[in-house]
């Protein structure tokens, strides 16, 4: 295949009312370059993979992810979130990868805005790695945000430059299960003289929707936050605020066509909050 401006890669295994609402708005996206859709599938039983293997746009690998149980005792995916990404990371084919969740809704300039000014970034001289989307928990909260570990812009969505990617072997396989890992991997773009940035003119919405809660935290996740702690003991004593804006408004049509039921629980958790802060 040839090269292509950018490759949208997203994970996903069973949540096919919100990968499709998520596809509908890349595919809706105004952009005029070139771009390529991938989506890594953990296995999915419910009739996404049936309905991705229908659509011509999207190349579609699917790496069935089961739960394991560990020499600790410790019960977890077979595969881990990084080595899972890694292989649409490595597979792409753009200049840069965009990385998106399977829930989530692109405002309609969000990819070309975001190409724009990494495009810049580079022709300045600017050694940019990385640029994160303000994102709004949506209908839970009516900001959008960008995470900071320290002095650096984290990245929950948003543009990697696949350069960058290559120079730091991507994302750690071995250290994390799931959490955490996409922080390690912006820690080791920044120590390796990649600047992870913010683009204030990109926003999406991220559908929240678990209401739900366990009581404790899974021993995987523990072990996921114990290593990232270990490794950047320095960064825990670093404030970490959020950087917020809230001009921005994004049509949340295709969740509420695809995934309604999801909205229903999010308006649900907007109330608890909003019950609790008056109790």
């Amino acid at each position: 295949m040839k090269q292509c401006d950018i490759s949208v890669v997203l994970g996903s295994k069973n949540r096919k009312q919100l990968i499709r609402a998520t596809i509908e708005s890349i595919r809706k996206n105004k952009f005029n370059g070139s771009k390529e859709i991938i989506v890594i599938d953990g296995g999915s039983t419910d009739g996404t993979c049936d309905w991705l293997a229908k659509q011509r746009d999207i190349l579609t690998i699917i790496q069935p992810n089961y739960t394991i149980i560990d020499f600790d005792g410790i019960k977890k995916r077979k595969h881990s979130w990084g080595e899972f990404m890694n292989i649409g990371f490595r597979y792409a084919h753009g200049k840069y990868i965009v990385m998106v969740s399977d829930d989530l809704i692109l405002a309609d300039d969000c990819l070309q805005n975001g190409y724009d000014a990494m495009e810049s970034f580079l022709k300045s001289g600017l050694k940019v790695g990385a640029g994160a989307f303000y994102f709004r928990e949506y209908p839970r909260y009516n900001y959008y945000r960008v995470g900071t570990l320290g002095s650096y812009i984290a990245l929950n969505h948003g543009y990697y430059l696949k350069a960058a990617l290559e120079d730091v072997d991507y994302i750690d396989e071995k250290s994390y299960n799931f959490y955490c890992g996409d922080g390690d991997l912006i820690m080791r773009l920044n120590n390796a003289g990649w600047k992870t940035v913010d683009l204030p003119e990109c926003f999406a919405l991220h559908l929240n929707h678990k209401v739900l809660r366990h009581k404790s935290l899974p021993q995987w996740r523990i072990q996921d936050e114990n290593t990232f702690h270990n490794k950047y003991s320095k960064l825990i004593n670093i404030p970490s605020p959020r950087k917020e804006l809230k001009e921005k408004k994004i049509n949340p049509l295709p969740f509420i066509k695809h995934a309604y039921s999801f909205v229903i629980q999010g308006y649900v958790m907007r109330f608890l909050d909003k019950y609790r802060v008056e109790e």
